[in-house]
């Protein structure tokens, strides 16, 4: 187990399509689409890819899908999504950090916060397993939270989504704790934890000499990377 392991099956399903925006993942899909060069029919891991969000907005531009998340119950949503999308998709019940994809994808992307959550060298090898899930000339997305702003400008509560997380950040680990309660009625939810990671260091763990070539970008519609900006994107091209 992680340390979020519990709070993510439990309580996680019950909140994550709270977070949703309709033109978020579409938004974020056609910029990677138009920034990634990828094939007619190019294929496609989604991990995690909870209830399918950006699985649906790939197979809607003809992209052949492979979603990867531990929860049957994203899963079925996601299921349920490309079926009323009348789209195809394959979505696999797994931890991520299990994967055994190679040379398999012409595209990876892990998107939405989704690393920090296990330990450093876990992390270290859920970025070597993308790494092998690709085709020579694949690339890989990563979206994050940046460190360097998240310390300037974190709260000891903040509410999304009618939430309230109660933040604390340990300076010497990098680690954020988080617990969540429902704003309407005050239900406490669980806990998160995890590791906020700076650009650099994201970069050395991708080991970049194993890449074409590694850009960074502030999000996903293109905005250059700074000190200040809010996430922290990455393409890396094998």
């Amino acid at each position: 187990m992680f340390p979020s392991e519990r709070f993510f099956r439990e309580a996680w399903p019950t909140i994550s399509q709270d977070f949703e925006s309709a033109d978020d993942p579409e938004a974020a899909v056609a910029w990677i689409v138009a920034n990634v060069k990828l094939p007619d029919g190019g294929r496609v891991l989604d991990a995690p890819c909870g209830f399918g969000r950006h699985s649906v907005a790939f197979a809607r531009r003809g992209y052949r899908v492979t979603g990867v998340d531990f929860s049957e119950t994203e899963l079925d949503r996601a299921r349920a999504a490309v079926a009323a999308a009348r789209v195809d998709g394959t979505f696999l019940c797994q931890d991520m950090r299990d994967m055994e994809f190679s040379g398999e994808f012409d595209l990876a992307v892990n998107l939405f916060s989704s690393i920090g959550y296990f330990s450093d060298d876990e992390d270290r090898l859920l970025l070597d397993r993308f790494w092998r899930a690709l085709a020579p000339g694949g690339t890989f997305v990563l979206d994050t939270r940046n460190r360097d702003h998240f310390i300037r400008h974190v709260t000891a509560e903040e509410i999304v989504a009618g939430l309230r997380i109660e933040n604390t950040f340990d300076p010497e680990t990098s680690r954020v704790r988080g617990v969540w309660h429902r704003v309407d009625d005050g239900q406490r939810l669980g806990e998160t934890e995890f590791r906020l990671y700076a650009a650099h260091e994201l970069r050395a763990m991708l080991r970049p000499e194993r890449w074409r070539r590694v850009d960074l970008h502030g999000s996903l519609d293109g905005s250059p990377f700074a000190f200040d900006a809010p996430r922290l994107v990455l393409i890396a091209t094998k």
